[in-house]
């Protein structure tokens, strides 16, 4: 019974970014959208495409930014998870061969949203730089 506790018990513990992963899915549509646009400008395809592009492409942006509210607060959660996992080690509640399994798992999250959040500022950059050309 105490070994299904503890199993339960490191479970909790375990923070997986899934908004950041979604978060990059969407960088990446939003990149192919924004690519598609480019390259039907040179081709000079029809003004309906080019105005279906333009309109895709300014949607993407925008909910891709507005996306990245969600990774801020997966930030905040994994930086609260994080101290109530110090906690648990300083109050003895988890050994340290636990705490460095589950810190580990800490620090890659960290990783993947930090890198997720910095995309977006790289994308906010670009739509104000090109603000011009982002109008819907």
């Amino acid at each position: 019974m105490e070994i299904a506790g503890k199993e339960e018990h490191m479970r909790s513990s375990k923070f997986t970014p899934y908004l950041s992963f979604i978060g990059f899915g969407l960088v990446i549509l939003t990149l192919s959208v924004n690519v598609s646009f480019k390259v039907g400008i040179e081709k000079g395809l029809d003004e309906g495409s080019l105005m279906l592009l333009s309109v895709a492409n300014a949607v993407s942006l925008f909910f891709t930014l507005v996306w990245g509210l969600f990774g801020i607060i997966e930030l905040y959660l994994l930086l609260v998870s994080n101290k109530k996992l110090k906690s648990r080690l300083d109050t003895g509640r988890i050994g340290k061969e636990e705490y460095m399994k589950l810190a580990k798992n800490h620090k890659f999250s960290f990783v993947v949203n930090i890198s997720y959040l910095v995309m977006l500022l790289i994308q906010l950059g670009y739509v104000i730089m090109n603000w011009d050309e982002v109008n819907i």
